[in-house]
């Protein structure tokens, strides 16, 4: 896979915002559904984690990423952390009921393309004793100077 970086259009203008509120907002509309497969969503990202990134953009990834694992898990709790290095932050997605690379690998693609817009990548990162964690990087686009 190729990496590119993305570049904010000219024009388009990237306002701060908080990643801890774009998770907030990304599994509110997903609780209903959590809550039938009896999981639970834990937000662990910092408050002041301000990100600078195509908000719509990274809201669809987020959405994506999150019901894929809530759709195809039970019975777990699903911890959402972050943290920024540089100017990328990387998110952990970590799920401790039975979800498995097998089971949702064929659906990544279309969120895997979305997320290289925002110079990012989305993978597995590990499954062992029934912990699975799926990574999520991406640019933090900073204020020009």
């Amino acid at each position: 896979m190729e990496t590119t970086t993305a570049i904010p259009l000219p024009g388009k203008t990237l306002a701060p915002a908080s990643l801890h509120h774009l998770i907030g907002y990304a599994t509110e509309s997903l609780s209903t559904d959590a809550f039938r497969n009896k999981s639970a969503i834990i937000n662990d990202v910092p408050g002041d984690l301000v990100v600078r990134a195509d908000k719509e953009l990274l809201a669809s990834v987020l959405s994506g990423l999150m019901n894929l694992v809530i759709m195809h898990t039970e019975n777990s709790r699903i911890r959402i952390t972050a943290k920024l290095y540089g100017n990328v932050v990387l998110l952990h997605i970590k799920d401790d009921g039975c979800l498995n690379y097998d089971s949702i690998s064929h659906k990544l693609a279309r969120i895997e393309s979305l997320a290289e817009k925002l110079g990012g990548f989305v993978g597995f990162t590990s499954y062992r004793n029934r912990l699975t964690t799926i990574a999520f990087s991406f640019m933090n686009i900073a204020d020009a100077a």
